[in-house]
C-alpha cells in the first residue's frame, strides 16, 4: 500500500499505472484515515518493478485515471535523480554516487550547473568533499529565492550537459512558487482544482 497525496483520486475507485511504454496495471483505490491510498495491485508493481524499499516514486497524473510512476532506485531515474534538502544541516547538496557513476562515465563533472526553475535560471558551483560530487556556491541565493526548505524533496532532471530543471516537493506534492524577487507573496501557488491532475506531479517513498 502506498500513499498518494492527490485530493483530487479521493473521488475515484480505480487508476491505471503505466510503468512503460508498452506496460499498464490496474490499480485500485480507497480512503485510510482520510487520505487517498493505493492497494490493491500495488503489490504487482513492487514485483514487476522489483523495487526496493526506501525507493522515492514520482506519480503523474497524465489523464483521468491514469498515473505515470517513475521509480527512483537510489535516488537516481535515468538522468534525473531526487534528494532530500538538508542544506541548513549540511551546507551542501549531495550528488549520488551512483548518479555520477552513471551519468558522468565518460566526462567529467562539470565545475557549475544551471538551474532551471520558475522560468529563471541560477548558477550553481560544484565541488569533491571526500569523494563526493556536491553543490555548494549558488545554493543559498536558490533557496532563498525559491523559499526551498529543509525536509522538502528537490528533483534535478538534466536538460543539457549544464542544465538542471529542478522541481520541489514539499510533503509530497509538487509545490510551485513565485521567485521573490518578481513578487512579494511567495506564497505556493494555488492550483484550482479541476485543473490540478493536470499541471502537479506527486512523490512518495516505497516503504
Amino acid at each position: 500500500m502506498t500513499l498518494l497525496h492527490y485530493r483530487y483520486l479521493k473521488m475515484s475507485r480505480s487508476c491505471v499505472a503505466l510503468l512503460e511504454e508498452t506496460s499498464s496495471l490496474k490499480l485500485s483505490l480507497r480512503s485510510v484515515s482520510g487520505e487517498c491510498v493505493i492497494t490493491d495491485g500495488w503489490s504487482n508493481v513492487v514485483r514487476d518493478l522489483q523495487l526496493p524499499k526506501r525507493t522515492f516514486l514520482i506519480l503523474r497524473i497524465i489523464e483521468d485515471n491514469n498515473i505515470e510512476i517513475d521509480c527512483f532506485v537510489e535516488n537516481i531515474c535515468g538522468e534525473s535523480f531526487v534528494t532530500v534538502n538538508r542544506y541548513e544541516v549540511l551546507k551542501i547538496i549531495v550528488i549520488p554516487d551512483v548518479y555520477v557513476t552513471a551519468c558522468y562515465s565518460y566526462s567529467p563533472v562539470n565545475d557549475y550547473y544551471n538551474i532551471y526553475a520558475a522560468g529563471q535560471i541560477w548558477k550553481v558551483e560544484t565541488e569533491r568533499i571526500n569523494d563526493n560530487y556536491v553543490l555548494t556556491k549558488g545554493c543559498p541565493k536558490l533557496f532563498h529565492d525559491l523559499a526551498i526548505e529543509d525536509d522538502d524533496i528537490l528533483l534535478l532532471m538534466k536538460m543539457d550537459s549544464v542544465t538542471f530543471e529542478l522541481k520541489i516537493y514539499r510533503r509530497g506534492v509538487e509545490i510551485a512558487r513565485n521567485n521573490k524577487e518578481e513578487s512579494e507573496d511567495d506564497s505556493v501557488i494555488e492550483i484550482p482544482r479541476d485543473t490540478y491532475y493536470k499541471n502537479v506531479d506527486f512523490v512518495s517513498t516505497l516503504n
